[in-house]
């Protein structure tokens, strides 16, 4: 879950502690009923922009039982605009906030999820940056189905404030294409490797996942997927495959495995989000 404590679709305001603190318990809620763990991922700017006293109460709940943190940078800055320097002081920097909590729960902060995954457009960027994160004893958070629900939340928060009836439907349709891209992930690992590794979805901590995380857990559910840790997931054998895909962009592990294997994948099979959310509220 990236982007705690909370992520707002523009600049956040004071009015946002109450709406920041009801996303959470809700998203928490049905992930506690549906007994999935989740490692959550920070944005130390936010956390202060948030305010430190509020978004430290909603991370604390976010260190309890099967729940973990990691680092998501100090302001989810691009890497391919940094130098190494300024990428390194963003992970040291974003450690400042979850660190604490983390090791006040009696746990260890081990996980780093990179912006937009974008883990070093450059060989050297690549290769500096994983041998700092090693250093500070970090694993890279991977993952493995994207279901853009950032593209849909862009709409859906509008929709909400406009009392536009869409939103009813944007949630059926959002629903409808995350079961898409989970059958579409699930086939593109079974072409790479034979057989399904366990998958890494990625979510974003905002108002649309809030309203919808049962129905999405349930999801899996009725595809008899389990819900395991990420350190659990990644223990599979997929995951030790050595990362030396280096790319400007940011593709789920799948593409960057196929890769690496020289296995032939067509991305344009993959679903896009229906063209009606893309573009809600843009003028032509």
């Amino acid at each position: 879950m990236d982007d705690l404590p909370y992520a707002s679709v523009s600049a956040v305001s004071s009015s946002d502690v109450v709406v920041a603190k009801e996303i959470n318990r809700k998203m928490l809620s049905a992930l506690r009923h549906h007994h999935a763990p989740v490692t959550g991922f920070v944005i130390q700017k936010d956390v202060e922009d948030l305010g430190p006293t509020a978004a430290i109460q909603i991370l604390r709940n976010w260190t309890r039982g099967r729940f973990d943190l990691g680092n998501h940078t100090y302001s989810h800055q691009d890497a391919n605009q940094l130098s190494i320097a300024e990428l390194e002081d963003e992970i040291i920097r974003g450690e400042t906030g979850f660190v604490p909590l983390m090791k006040q729960a009696g746990k260890k902060p081990e996980f780093f999820r990179f912006p937009m995954n974008h883990t070093g457009e450059t060989e050297q960027k690549h290769e500096k940056v994983a041998a700092f994160l090693t250093q500070r004893g970090y694993r890279v958070a991977t993952c493995t189905i994207d279901n853009s629900d950032y593209v849909f939340n862009a709409a859906y928060v509008p929709m909400l404030a406009a009392h536009d009836s869409s939103a009813q439907r944007l949630r059926l349709e959002y629903l409808s294409y995350a079961s898409a891209e989970i059958d579409y992930y699930a086939g593109l690992s079974k072409q790479i490797f034979g057989y399904e590794p366990p998958q890494v979805m990625l979510l974003h901590d905002n108002r649309l996942n809030a309203d919808t995380i049962g129905q999405l857990l349930a999801l899996f559910e009725k595809k008899h997927y389990k819900f395991v840790s990420l350190n659990r997931a990644q223990a599979d054998p997929a995951y030790q495959i050595p990362d030396t895909y280096i790319t400007k962009y940011g593709p789920m592990w799948g593409y960057r495995w196929a890769a690496e294997r020289g296995v032939k994948v067509n991305g344009r099979l993959e679903p896009e989000p229906p063209e009606w959310i893309v573009h809600y509220g843009k003028h032509p």
